[in-house]
C-alpha cells in the first residue's frame, strides 16, 4: 500500500463556530478546502483535518496530537485567545504535553519532544 495522504475526521456540532475555534488555534483565517455542505478541511504538518457536522459530536470525541517546536510558547498562546487549556504535562526525557478540547469535546494535544536532559528536542 502507497498511502499519498491522510485525512483525520472530526466531527463537530456547529461548523461555523469550529472553524472559528479552529482557524484560532491553528492561526488560519479560513478553511484550506469546503468540499461539500457540512465539511470543512484544514492542511496541518502534511496530514489533513476534516470537521464534518455530526449532530452526535459530543458523544464520540476524536483525538489528534500535534509536534510544536515550543509547547510552553502554543500553551500560552492558545490560553491567550481564552481556551482553557489543561496544565503542560512532563514525561521525563521524552515529551512536554497538554490537552486542549474543541467546543465539540474532541481532544488536541499539542506536544514537544525532548531529550535525556528536559531539552526541547
Amino acid at each position: 500500500m502507497d498511502i499519498t495522504s491522510v485525512t483525520v475526521g472530526l466531527p463537530v456540532t456547529d461548523l461555523e463556530a469550529s472553524c472559528l475555534w479552529y482557524g484560532a488555534v491553528l492561526e488560519r483565517t479560513e478553511p484550506d478546502l469546503e468540499p461539500e455542505d457540512g465539511v470543512a478541511e484544514y492542511e496541518v504538518g502534511g496530514i489533513w483535518i476534516q470537521l464534518v457536522v455530526d449532530d452526535q459530536a459530543e458523544v464520540h470525541p476524536a483525538r489528534v496530537r500535534f509536534g510544536v517546536d515550543d509547547v510552553a510558547a502554543q500553551h500560552t498562546r492558545i490560553g491567550a485567545l481564552g481556551i482553557d487549556v489543561g496544565p503542560v504535562q512532563c514525561v521525563a526525557g521524552a515529551v512536554d504535553w497538554f490537552d486542549v478540547r474543541d467546543p465539540d469535546g474532541n481532544v488536541l494535544s499539542l506536544y514537544s519532544l525532548v531529550d535525556e536532559k528536559g531539552r526541547t528536542a
